[in-house]
């Protein structure tokens, strides 16, 4: 696990294959101002990352962002029993196994709404995705609707990279960007939500961290909506 920003984010990146493409994913972790840890995406839990979770502080908060996050949660069930998990909505019901805590929605959770903000991507006809804003290090934490495929990828996942439209190219894929064109109108209403945050990073899970002109960046990658 790596510090991104000093003393507040950290993230952790594991191998993640996908349809035969080595993607990687991400988990984002905030230390907040009281110690506690807000876990983003969790990642599998190895005896290393736990040792590194607990010099940070205690394992508080874990949420699950979209229906398709969610691989590694039950070990941290196991492990952090007094934590608190959070669902997407639409995960409840594919994670009947899961005893969650609550859904998360357009308000923050009272536990940490004074220094976190979120909202939900709607108009994606797949699924929702959570979006979360760190405010005071002005990150926005994405998941799977920005990714982006690089040089160091193999020859097969470059050109699966050019096919959906996010090679060198942070963005959605374009099988998203399909579901997202039968609602505009929603996902424009979403995507104006997400601007009125004004972030200078983005943490995304597949693909490279987003760390200069971020609202640049964003702002291209939905310019076609």
């Amino acid at each position: 696990m790596k510090e991104f920003v000093a003393n507040q984010i950290y993230i952790n990146e594991i191998p993640l294959r996908f349809l035969g493409m080595q993607l990687g994913t991400r988990m984002t972790v905030i230390r907040m101002k009281n110690s506690a840890l807000f876990l983003h995406s969790p990642t599998k839990l190895t005896p290393n990352i736990k040792k590194r979770l607990d010099e940070l502080g205690k394992v508080s908060i874990i949420v699950c962002p979209n229906k398709l996050h969610h691989l590694y949660v039950n070990s941290y069930v196991d492990n952090y029993p007094n934590a608190k998990i959070y669902a997407a909505p639409g995960l409840e019901k594919k994670r009947k196994d899961i005893q969650f805590n609550g859904t998360l929605s357009d308000e923050s959770n009272e536990a940490w709404s004074e220094e976190i903000d979120q909202m939900v991507f709607r108009g994606c006809f797949f699924m929702k995705e959570v979006f979360f804003f760190h405010k005071e290090t002005k990150t926005l934490i994405i998941t799977d609707f920005i990714q982006s495929i690089h040089s160091y990828h193999n020859l097969f996942e470059r050109i699966m990279g050019r096919v959906g439209g996010v090679y060198d190219n942070p963005s959605p894929p374009r099988d998203l960007r399909l579901m997202m064109c039968l609602d505009r109108q929603t996902v424009r209403q979403s995507v104006k939500r997400v601007k009125q945050w004004k972030f200078d990073k983005i943490i995304i899970a597949h693909g490279q961290l987003i760390t200069q002109d971020a609202q640049f960046v964003f702002n291209k990658a939905f310019d076609w909506i």
